[in-house]
This record gives C-alpha cells, sequence and structure tokens, in this order.
C-alpha cells in the first residue's frame, strides 16, 4: 500500500489527513501515523469517530467508519478501529435505511431549553444518527440537534432511542423527527449532496497525495 494511500477525516480538521500506515489491517484494527504536514492542531482523542478513506487496486474510492481506540501521542501515531455502522429499520414502516460513517462536530439541547452540549457525529441516516457527547441526556428525551457542515448548519429534531457508554463519553442513537414525507424527503436530498461531496473531497485528497509521491 503506497504511503499516502489512506487519508482519515476528524472534526477537528478542515481537510482530510494524510497518513502512513505503519501496521495492521485496515478493514479490521490498523495503526497510522499522521504526516509532518497534518501535525498541527489535530486534537484527536481515544474515542473519537473518524472517516477512513484509501484507494482500492483498481484505484476505487473504499470508505469506512471507525474509532481511534488508542493514541501515542508524541509520536503522532493513533490505532483506529474500522467499524461500519449496521442499517437500522425504521420502526413505523419496518425498513432499513442506510447509515454513513462521518466524523463532525455538532450541538445538542432538550426541546424548550436554551442550554446547548457540544456533541460528535459517528454516523447517520435520513432516519438518524448516532454521536457521542459528555453530556447526560436521557432515553425518550425530545431534542434538538445542530450539525456543522463546511459552509452551513442544519438544525434537526429527533428523540434519543438509546442510549450507552463508550470511551468515557455517552453515546446516543438518534431517530429524526420528520412532520411529513416533504420534510423527510428533503432530509434525505440535503444528505445525499453532502455524502457526495464528502466522497468528492476524500477521492480529490487521495488522488493529489498520490500524485506527489
Amino acid at each position: 500500500m503506497d504511503k499516502f494511500n489512506l487519508v482519515l477525516r476528524h472534526y477537528n480538521k478542515v481537510k482530510p489527513m494524510n497518513c502512513e500506515i505503519v501496521s495492521g489491517d485496515t478493514k479490521k484494527v490498523f495503526t497510522v501515523k499522521l504526516c509532518n504536514e497534518e501535525k498541527n492542531g489535530a486534537e484527536i482523542i481515544k474515542g473519537d469517530p473518524v472517516l477512513i478513506g484509501f484507494l482500492n487496486s483498481d484505484e476505487t474510492l473504499y470508505l469506512s467508519g471507525g474509532n481511534v481506540v488508542g493514541a501515542i501521542p508524541n509520536e503522532e501515531e493513533y490505532i483506529i478501529h474500522s467499524n461500519n455502522p449496521e442499517n437500522i429499520a425504521f420502526e413505523t414502516e419496518r425498513r432499513q435505511y442506510e447509515r454513513f460513517p462521518t466524523s463532525l462536530i455538532g450541538e445538542m439541547k432538550l426541546v424548550d431549553f436554551n442550554k446547548r452540549e457540544p456533541v460528535c457525529i459517528k454516523d447517520f441516516s435520513y432516519a438518524g444518527m448516532c454521536l457521542y457527547s459528555t453530556d447526560d441526556f436521557n432515553k425518550d428525551d425530545e431534542v434538538e440537534i445542530s450539525v456543522f457542515l463546511s459552509n452551513s448548519v442544519i438544525k434537526y429534531d429527533a428523540t434519543i432511542v438509546r442510549k450507552t457508554v463508550r470511551f468515557g463519553r455517552f453515546e446516543y442513537g438518534i431517530q429524526l423527527t420528520h412532520r411529513d414525507k416533504n420534510s423527510m424527503y428533503y432530509t434525505q436530498n440535503q444528505l445525499t449532496s453532502f455524502i457526495l461531496s464528502e466522497k468528492e473531497i476524500m477521492y480529490r485528497h487521495l488522488l493529489n497525495a498520490k500524485l506527489k509521491l
């Protein structure tokens, strides 16, 4: 595998980060070292969600979700566990909605309350999302979620349907609330546009990195 044939998307960095693969299986558990130009301002901590991208042998794009499960900060090395999200069933329609892995920041607050708490988003579909927060919410809480994209902020009404603890943070399963089918289709188109943009960014970054070798 080429030296720059893997990039990580992390919510604290505007652009994907070039990495060297130190060891391991990129589709299971592996260790990466950030390249020199990426070392400033990464601020990656254990448990953070990342989007993993590399080129297959035929130069098609491979994307996967993952979490940082270990770190050697002084060496700028990180152990990544690749773990694509499972599709979820929307209870009222018994249909599955594909989840897209990502690494985004946002905020979450209770409906009718003003205090907003920071969250990082691991994956999403137009039915729901998985996110992490250090703040303690309850299952069945009705919440408002703001997702920060590169050039916009998207707000969603939602309900917390699952709550666990991972990596010292709360992991929440979120079900988005749609007023009607038009609202659902709008969210679907919005997220589809974002996914296409993310794939293009990752692919172009990988090709540019390869040309520099």
